[in-house]
C-alpha cells in the first residue's frame, strides 16, 4: 500500500469512518473543496473560513461532513495530495461484496482492441469498474470521443473529477439496464454488466429480466451500421433455456458474433468467481468467427486453443457452449449431435430438482439421513456414515430420495454421479447434488451410465457456471440432451454394464489379494 494512503487511511479510522462508502464520500469531499478553492487562496490559511468553505461547497452533494471543524483540517491535510483514483482502487482492491473492479491487464486489452479498431465515438459503461488503466485510455485517444456512465452518484462526482476536464470526454449519470442515452450510437462499445441482477425499473420490455441480458440488448441498440460491442458475460448467457435463448436468436437473428473468448479464472476475484466469457458482437457481416480462451501471460492476455468456425455452422448450433468446440471430444461430441439417435431434454423424460441446503450447524442425532457429495464413491452410493438430521418429515418430503433416483454432484471440484436404492430409513439429497427422477421413457441407470461417458461428461462441464469450484445449476441440466434408446436396448445396457462392473471389481480384488499375500512372502524370506 502507498505509504501516504495508509497514513490518510489511519487518520480517517480514527473518526470513525471506516467503510468504503464513507472513505470515498471524504475523499470527494475533500477533492471537491480543493476544486473549489482554486478560484479563492486565501481561504486555506483560514481554518474557520476553509471549514465553512467545505460545508456550502459539498454539503449539497455528498450530505453533512460527519465531524467538527478539527477533524475536517486533519482530513483534508491528509487525503489532499493523495491522487483520487490510486485511493478509490487501494479501498476497493479486496472488496467481497460484490463491486468488481477488473484488472489492469483487462482495461489494457481493451486499450489494445481501441488501437486496432480506430474508432470515433466510445463508450465505456460503469466506467467505475476500469479505474485500473482508464486513465491511460483516455490520454491515448485524446481526439476520440469517449462516453463514461455510472449509476452510481459518487463514482458520477469521482468520474467529474478525474476526467471532466478532458474535452474529448463525456459522463452521463445513467442505468445501462433501462432505456439510457436515447439517439446515442457509438462505433464502440465495453461494457462488463453487474451478473445476476434484476433491475425492477426497466423502463421498457426486455427479453431477460437479469441484467446481464438486458445490457446485451441494451448495448446493442447503441452501435453504429459499423459498430462493435465486447462485453463481459457469465457462462449462463451460452446455454440457458427460455429467455436465453430468445436473446441468442435475436443477436444472431440482427447482428454478428465475432468471436467469444473464455476469460482466466479468478479474473474478478475476489468480487466474484463464476465463469466469465467476452462476446464481441457487431453490425458488420463475419463469415466465420473465433472462438478460444483468454490466457494471461506476463501480465499480457494472449488468445490460447483458438478455433476458427464458419458462420453458418457457429448458427446451427442452439446454444454457445464453445467449450464443447474446444473439447478434445469434440469430434465425438459432433457426431452425437448429428447422429440419427433420437434425443430428448431431461426435462422432458425426469423431473430434476436440487437437494435442501443444510448447514453443517443444523446437522444433529435425527432421523432423517442426508446423502451429500462425500457419500458418493466412483460412481456408488456410501450409505454409512450419513449425516442426520432432526427435522418433521412433512418438510423435507419433497427432497426424499427413491430408488432409481440419479444424483449428480453440482458444487464441489469433481462431478460425481451414482444411482440412488432405497433403504429402510428416510433420505434426502443435499443442496449439493442435482437429483434426476426418471419417468417411464428412462432408466435412472441408464441416464448415470450418459453421465459418466465422455461425452456425458464434456456436455455436463460444458454447463459449468464457476471457475475452479464448480457450480452447476439444475434449471441447466434440465435442458441436456441424452439419447432415448428403447426402454430394452437401456436394460441391456444396464446388465452389460453392471456384469463388466463385477467382472472388473472380482478381477482387482483378486489381484490385490495376490499381491498382498506375494508381498508377505518376500517379507517372510528376510528373516
Amino acid at each position: 500500500m502507498n505509504t501516504n494512503i495508509d497514513v490518510a487511511l489511519n487518520v480517517l479510522y480514527q473518526r470513525q469512518l471506516s467503510s468504503r462508502g464513507q472513505l470515498l464520500n471524504e475523499m470527494l469531499r475533500v477533492k471537491m473543496t480543493l476544486i473549489k478553492l482554486e478560484k479563492d487562496s486565501n481561504i486555506t490559511g483560514d481554518k474557520e473560513k476553509l471549514f465553512q468553505f467545505m460545508k456550502k461547497n459539498t454539503e449539497d452533494e455528498l450530505g453533512f461532513f460527519p465531524a467538527d471543524r478539527d477533524d475536517f483540517l486533519d482530513i483534508f491535510a491528509a487525503l489532499k495530495d493523495i491522487d483520487l483514483i490510486d485511493f478509490t482502487l487501494e479501498i476497493y482492491k479486496n472488496d467481497r461484496m460484490g463491486t468488481v473492479i477488473a484488472p489492469l491487464y483487462l482495461t489494457t486489452y481493451i486499450g489494445e482492441r481501441i488501437r486496432e479498431l480506430q474508432p470515433q465515438k466510445i463508450l465505456i459503461t460503469e466506467a467505475e469498474k476500469h479505474l485500473f488503466g482508464l486513465t491511460k485510455i483516455i490520454r491515448q485517444f485524446q481526439h476520440t470521443e469517449i462516453t463514461l456512465t455510472t449509476q452510481l452518484k459518487p463514482m458520477n462526482i469521482l468520474l467529474h473529477l478525474a476526467f471532466g476536464d478532458n474535452p474529448n470526454v463525456k459522463i452521463r449519470f445513467a442505468s445501462i439496464y433501462t432505456e439510457c442515452l436515447p439517439e446515442d450510437k457509438f462505433d464502440y462499445i465495453y461494457s462488463l454488466p453487474t451478473f445476476g441482477y434484476k433491475p425492477e425499473e426497466l423502463g421498457r420490455k426486455f427479453i431477460t429480466r437479469d441484467s446481464d441480458g438486458i445490457a446485451i440488448e441494451n448495448m446493442l441498440g447503441h452501435l453504429n451500421d459499423q459498430g462493435t460491442l465486447d462485453i463481459i458475460v457469465p457462462a449462463k448467457i451460452t446455454f440457458a433455456g427460455m429467455e436465453y435463448r430468445q436473446l441468442r436468436s435475436f443477436i444472431t437473428g440482427n447482428y454478428y458474433v465475432k468471436n467469444i473468448f473464455i476469460l482466466p479464472e479468478g479474473t474478478f476475484r475476489p468480487a466474484t468467481a463464476i465463469k466469465t466469457y467476452l462476446f464481441t458482437i457487431t453490425t458488420r457481416p463475419q463469415s466465420g468467427m473465433e472462438l478460444g480462451t483468454l490466457e494471461l501471460q506476463k501480465d499480457v492476455f494472449n488468445i490460447a486453443d483458438k478455433k476458427v468456425i464458419a458462420a453458418d455452422e457457429f448458427l446451427a448450433h442452439d446454444d454457445w457452449r464453445i467449450e464443447l468446440l474446444l473439447s478434445d471430444e469434440d469430434e465425438n461430441i459432433q457426431r452425437f449431435k448429428k447422429s440419427n439417435l433420437p434425443k430428448v431434454k431431461l426435462k422432458d423424460v425426469a423431473e430434476v430438482f436440487r437437494g435442501k441446503s443444510i448447514l453443517k450447524k443444523d446437522t444433529s442425532l435425527g432421523s432423517i439421513s442426508v446423502l451429500n457429495i462425500s457419500n458418493i464413491e466412483e460412481g456408488e452410493i456410501n450409505y454409512k456414515d450419513m449425516d442426520t438430521i432432526d427435522e418433521e418429515e412433512r418438510k423435507i418430503k419433497r427432497y426424499e430420495l427413491y430408488t432409481g433416483d440419479v444424483v449428480l454432484s453440482c458444487r464441489g471440484t469433481a462431478i460425481k454421479s451414482a444411482v440412488f436404492e432405497a433403504r429402510d430409513k428416510t433420505i434426502i439429497a443435499s443442496a449439493n447434488l442435482i437429483v434426476i427422477r426418471p419417468k417411464e421413457k428412462v432408466k435412472g441407470e441408464y441416464i448415470k451410465i450418459f453421465f459418466e461417458s465422455p461425452i456425458g461428461m464434456a456436455i455436463i462441464k460444458s454447463f459449468q457456471r464457476g471457475t475452479s469450484i464448480m457450480n452447476i445449476n439444475y434449471a441447466d441440466i434440465m435442458e441436456m440432451e441424452i439419447p432415448l434408446l428403447p426402454l430394452s436396448k437401456q436394460e441391456e445396457m444396464i446388465v452389460k454394464y453392471h456384469e463388466e462392473l463385477n467382472i472388473y471389481k472380482n478381477t482387482v480384488r483378486q489381484a490385490e489379494n495376490r499381491w498382498v499375500q506375494i508381498k508377505a512372502g518376500i517379507y517372510n524370506d528376510l528373516v
